[in-house]
């Protein structure tokens, strides 16, 4: 039987969507946010620079008008103290520098010295401001100043928020992420605790399995009604098993007795002598190798005594099936009685084909058996012979198949043995 492909959970994938859309407004956020943090950050930084222009305005006006530029120099280069500050100038009413400062790294441009105004203006190029402001008395204008601010420093200044900001907008997203998770799986517990129901019926075919109705949402009256399926099915199976059994009953019983065990339906010793004759018949040449594996199952009297006789007929039934299922169309298994199989492979290519077929069977008979809820304490000794390594006769080789299932049992049960002549009896 194929495996069932790998798949997502219904909480992963919902997850996942939900953090994509998370991720994607925190993202938004953040890129809106850093934008409008850079325009205030940069207006702000403009406002004190004009504050602070204005302020140069009503110092320098009066060395305007009285023609002191030594003064006016030296009130400039009282504000080129200020780091951010690159460059500043004083002009006159008709346009000509009365007096300037500027940073030795900076060079000015013929651009700079636009025509006097009569307002204020602010330019940004680049990590660079330019401010122009009239200087004025009385209502004449006597002229303007120009300074160009480096905005290098207040940029620093913004990427250290901006990163603190990514950080915190991380460590709140790593935190939804687990509270979400855990949120969502809470949520859709009962439609998990649905789907694991419907596993288990599939895999178990036990239709008397029912889920509890937690809320009355859409969840729940999906509940209800994969309940009443169920029910429908579990009645549907009870009526179809009583129409086989009467059938069986009817149809089929005389074939039952001659060939076939009637509690696992598997063939039983009469079809076993009828097979082992035609493997060891002298005619045949050339005789193929032959395994005959003698079964008992282990414990299977404690679970009589103590479980009932319907519970050990369960069992009986679920070890010839789990042991149908593992061999090939052209092998035999038979219940010979009691807890009793024999397993007969006509043609093998070796030896060692069949010991690793024996010990595939003890390994899928420990699985546990459940019987109406509870496991089933049997094991399963196996014992092997070979024709005609071992024996030429039908009898023989049953006796040597029913020999070394004994030595099985002597060596700790729950394993298997090959028939050796060596064996202690």
């Amino acid at each position: 039987m194929s495996e069932p492909l790998p798949s997502m959970s219904l909480v992963k994938r919902l997850t996942q969507l939900n953090l994509s859309v998370m991720a994607s407004s925190m993202l938004l956020v953040f890129s809106l946010t850093s934008i409008l943090l850079w325009f205030v950050v940069r207006d702000r930084q403009a406002e004190t620079a004009e504050i602070n222009l204005a302020q140069l305005a009503h110092n320098v006006v009066p060395m305007l008008v009285f023609n002191d530029a030594d003064t006016a120099s030296k009130e400039l280069e009282l504000v080129g103290i200020n780091k951010d500050v690159l460059f500043v100038s004083l002009r006159n009413a008709k346009g000509e520098v009365f007096s300037e400062y500027a940073k030795p790294s900076f060079v000015p441009s013929s651009s700079l010295y636009q025509q006097v105004g009569t307002e204020s203006q602010r330019e940004y190029e680049g990590v660079r401001m330019r401010l122009y402001y009239p200087v004025s008395i009385k209502g004449k204008l006597e002229g303007d100043l120009i300074m160009v601010l480096d905005l290098t420093g207040m940029m620093y200044w913004y990427l250290q928020l901006v990163l603190m900001l990514a950080l915190l907008i991380a460590a709140l997203f790593t935190g939804s992420v687990f509270l979400l998770a855990r949120v969502q799986r809470q949520a859709l517990m009962p439609l998990i605790t649905l789907s694991e129901l419907a596993q288990r019926v599939s895999s178990e075919h036990n239709f008397q399995l029912r889920a509890n109705v937690i809320r009355d949402d859409e969840i729940g009256i999906l509940t209800r009604s994969f309940n009443e399926l169920l029910k429908r099915v579990d009645i549907s199976q009870a009526e179809l098993k009583q129409q086989l059994e009467q059938e069986q009953a009817q149809g089929q019983q005389l074939k039952q007795m001659v060939r076939t065990d009637p509690l696992t339906n598997l063939p039983n010793r009469v079809a076993l002598n009828q097979l082992l004759k035609e493997i060891t018949c002298e005619g045949c040449n050339p005789r193929p190798l032959s395994c005959l594996m003698f079964i008992d199952l282990d414990n299977f009297k404690f679970v009589n005594d103590n479980y009932g006789h319907d519970a050990g007929d369960e069992t009986l039934i679920e070890v010839g099936n789990r042991i149908s299922a593992m061999i090939r169309s052209d092998d035999l298994l038979c219940r010979l009685g009691g807890d009793e199989f024999a397993l007969l492979l006509p043609s093998i290519e070796s030896t060692e084909n069949a010991e690793k077929l024996a010990a595939r069977i003890v390994t899928i008979i420990n699985r546990p058996i459940m019987v109406k809820d509870t496991v089933m304490p049997i094991g399963i000794s196996i014992g092997l012979a070979y024709t005609p390594l071992d024996a030429d006769a039908p009898m023989d080789l049953l006796n040597c198949a029913d020999d070394a299932m004994y030595a099985a049992k002597r060596a700790g049960k729950n394993n298997f043995k090959v028939f050796s002549k060596q064996a202690p009896v």
